[in-house]
């Protein structure tokens, strides 16, 4: 029995548009006494054994139950159409002991004394989605942040690094042998410093996340650095970040694991470069470097699992893996799985 008064058969329609209507509705009397609740509040409110003749205040948290009482004896004493806590994030306290989620207004009316209509809506789907489109706008920012701040690196300090290193260059060269080998120690540091801020324009907002992307690929580069005694290029296109599961990712760090640590094993190179995109339905990871080219085609022996292995990863999830002669030299690899 959800109300204490039975519908006249003039009202009906009006009366079970209120009862199947999705949202909650309560009528409540001034002294917070429920006198009416219809299925969708009762469902709301986790209660089999009916809202009516409970006080409305059980339906409060109960850390704000106190306050809310207050609050509605100031609503009896000036009624009036309007939302309830306007700006607030509501909460309903179901009798199970969860909290729901809701947006309440109210709606005060005279039937021989006051009672207030109390329309209640589940609003746990729009602050689910709410919270996504704030994340996705903080993850948006942060994309247009780092861009600005790679554009920044790459136009002024990159180009200013470039610039020393020609002016260290120049001045060496008039210089007796040992000046000019301690400007040659500078020239490498540059390099250096070159090759690190660009993989740190890549890795930027995800550094201090371990098992974000972005800290992934600084440590495959980072510990890569250190057998090839430079510091591979880096570039993402694309929503990388984004589409990519766990293991998709985890499976690419291995293979460009493996990839650069190919390089150092055979390929005698100067530098590599890795760019990780997103091309249509696919990821694909080219490490292009300037050695001395594909095993079969410079003699080198192609025994060894490195490649076989980096085209099982690339299988295994429905992707492939290629290594082809680069242009003018060194060696492309080329590993793409759908995302």
């Amino acid at each position: 029995m959800h109300s204490a008064r039975e519908p006249s058969s003039t009202s009906r329609w009006a009366f079970h548009a209120v009862e199947f209507s999705p949202d909650g509705v309560l009528v409540v009397g001034a002294d917070g006494t429920i006198v009416y609740a219809n299925r969708s509040i009762e469902a709301m409110a986790a209660c089999e054994d009916g809202l009516v003749g409970r006080c409305v205040d059980d339906l409060v948290p109960g850390a704000v139950r106190n306050r809310h009482a207050r609050l509605r004896q100031t609503f009896v004493d000036a009624p009036t159409q309007r939302p309830m806590g306007s700006g607030l994030e509501l909460v309903l306290q179901r009798l199970d002991g969860r909290e729901l989620p809701v947006e309440v207004a109210l709606s005060p009316f005279d039937d021989d004394g006051l009672y207030v209509v109390a329309a209640v809506r589940d609003v746990t789907e729009r602050r689910r989605s709410q919270r996504r489109l704030a994340a996705a706008n903080q993850q948006l920012a942060l994309l247009e942040e780092r861009e600005r701040i790679g554009r920044d690196l790459h136009d002024v300090v990159l180009q200013r690094l470039y610039g020393t290193g020609l002016t260290v260059q120049a001045i060496g060269a008039g210089t007796d042998e040992t000046t000019r080998d301690a400007l040659e120690s500078v020239i490498d540091e540059i390099d250096r410093i070159i090759g690190e801020v660009r993989t740190i324009v890549f890795t930027l907002g995800n550094s201090g996340q371990r098992g974000a992307l972005g800290q992934d690929l600084a440590d495959v580069v980072a510990q890569a650095s250190r057998v090839l005694g430079f510091t591979p290029g880096l570039r993402l296109v694309g929503p990388v970040e984004s589409v990519m599961s766990d293991d998709t990712c985890a499976e690419m760090m291995a293979s460009l694991r493996e990839a650069l640590g190919n390089v150092a094993r055979h390929a005698n190179a100067s530098a590599v470069d890795v760019t990780i995109a997103v091309e249509g339905e696919q990821v694909t990871m080219m490490v292009r470097d300037d050695g001395l080219g594909p095993p079969d085609l410079v003699g080198q022996p192609t025994s060894g699992n490195g490649l076989v292995n980096l085209q099982a990863r690339a299988s295994a999830l429905g992707g492939r893996c290629s290594l082809q002669a680069g242009t003018p030299a060194g060696a492309v690899l080329a590993w793409s799985v759908p995302y």
